[in-house]
């Protein structure tokens, strides 16, 4: 399917689900504030010195306060943004494939510990992943400021006009290299959220074998849907707009999976409501 098929399948499929649809963003949206409200409570504490905080900044270095700052907002998103988003995807396609709403959410608070579990080690394996493939870049944007601004003045020669060019392209092309690999592991949350006890790192190589030679079509398929989002939200609000855009990228990965959409959920589902009620 092109992304106006796909557009228009996910416009047919809002106007049964609106509802849903609208209490899930509202969810998303609940939870963006909540971790955004925690950080600004942290924020006015400091600022007004209110203890422990005021023995923080009396004894503690403000590089350390700032590592400790960023640690606690990474725990934040650990522990409650990524599991949300994660129950939010899995929602969205229980509503693309009409199974029962009720029946999956009683699942995830029974098992929500587990669910959790999988969608930490999903995000922590895709940032992994990320940083090492991002670390050949960094490293020559590193020569490549040390040679414009420290080196310019003192040390301007041939040999490091030579490695500034050298580190300037490898920066470059890689940079590009690596935002073509960050688009080859989006299938990876999708393949985890189907098969919860499938290895996460499996999943990303499934996820760039099946992404091989379809980075184009993912590219067209966004600028599609913001071409289509933008005029819309001038109209209607964005509850009525982003489930459209979510149903039909959910829409998009199913197509792009093909057999490998094999969504193990519904059997898992079935074995914890025969456990439950044997106990």
């Amino acid at each position: 399917m092109n992304a106006h098929e796909i557009s228009k399948k996910a416009r047919a499929c809002f106007k049964s689900h609106w509802c849903t649809g609208i209490a899930l963003h509202y969810y998303f949206l609940f939870t963006t504030v909540l971790i955004l409200a925690v950080i600004r409570v942290f924020v006015l504490f400091s600022k007004q010195r209110i203890r422990p905080f005021d023995l923080i900044y009396e004894y503690v270095p403000q590089k350390t306060r700032e590592i400790s700052f960023a640690l606690i907002l990474a725990a934040f998103l650990l522990v409650i943004y990524v599991p949300a988003l994660f129950m939010i995807r899995r929602y969205y396609i229980v509503i693309i494939t009409d199974k029962r709403m009720s029946t999956t959410r009683r699942f995830f608070g029974a098992n929500l510990t587990a669910t959790q579990k999988v969608a930490i080690s999903c995000a922590l394996t895709r940032v992994l992943l990320k940083s090492i493939t991002l670390t050949p870049a960094l490293l020559s944007s590193y020569m490549v400021y040390r040679c414009a601004f420290v080196s310019r003045l003192e040390n301007l020669s041939t040999i490091v006009l030579i490695v500034f060019m050298l580190a300037l392209g490898f920066t470059i092309v890689w940079a590009g290299l690596w935002i073509r690999y960050c688009i080859s592991l989006c299938l990876a949350p999708y393949i985890i959220t189907l098969s919860p006890k499938m290895n996460p790192f499996d999943a990303c190589d499934l996820s760039c074998r099946l992404m091989d030679g379809a980075h184009l079509r993912y590219l067209t398929f966004w600028l599609y849907n913001l071409r289509f989002i933008l005029p819309s939200m001038l109209l209607f609000p964005a509850c009525l707009c982003m489930p459209i855009v979510r149903i039909s990228y959910t829409y998009f990965v199913k197509d792009l999976l093909g057999v490998y959409w094999q969504d193990k959920y519904p059997l898992m589902i079935e074995r914890w409501k025969r456990r439950a009620l044997s106990l």
